[in-house]
């Protein structure tokens, strides 16, 4: 499982929003049209996921994560918002900056699994996440999550 496999360039961005709640919308907004996707359902799906706890597990990192019906292949969204997200209730009390939403289908349980595991693994390097603080475009952060060249 590679990431640059997972995540399109599109569903990458430096994010507009500054609250929990319009980042999650603002994020999921990118999904609008792909796979005959109930956009709707799955706002509501990581809305009551938060509701049972954040997902925001530290570093200025926040990992927003369901499994979907629907869903053929995992896909993960990512966004930065370099002023922070303060009211994220991230587990050290520290703003997020740095979201990484995880949607895979129902049946989905070792991807997902190994997904989160993957991208917390990688985003734990310091140095990835200031990159990522300060990348200027959603190419940038899709370059700096992949490894691959930007275009």
């Amino acid at each position: 499982m590679d990431l640059v496999n997972i995540i399109d360039r599109e569903c990458c961005s430096v994010l507009q929003e500054k609250t929990k709640t319009e980042v999650i919308i603002e994020l999921t907004d990118r999904l609008v049209g792909r796979d005959n996707l109930d956009i709707e359902s799955l706002k509501k799906e990581l809305f009551y996921r938060e509701q049972l706890m954040s997902t925001g597990i530290g570093l200025g990192l926040a990992v927003p994560h369901v499994r979907f019906k629907g869903v053929k292949s995992p896909v993960v969204i990512a966004g930065v918002q370099p002023e922070g997200i303060a009211d994220y209730e991230s587990l050290d009390g520290e703003p997020v900056k740095i979201v990484i939403m995880i949607i895979v289908g129902e049946a989905q349980h070792k991807e997902h699994i190994r997904l989160l595991s993957m991208i917390v693994g990688r985003l734990k390097n310091a140095e990835l996440r200031t990159a990522l603080v300060n990348a200027e475009s959603g190419d940038e952060i899709y370059s700096l999550l992949t490894g691959e060249a930007g275009e």
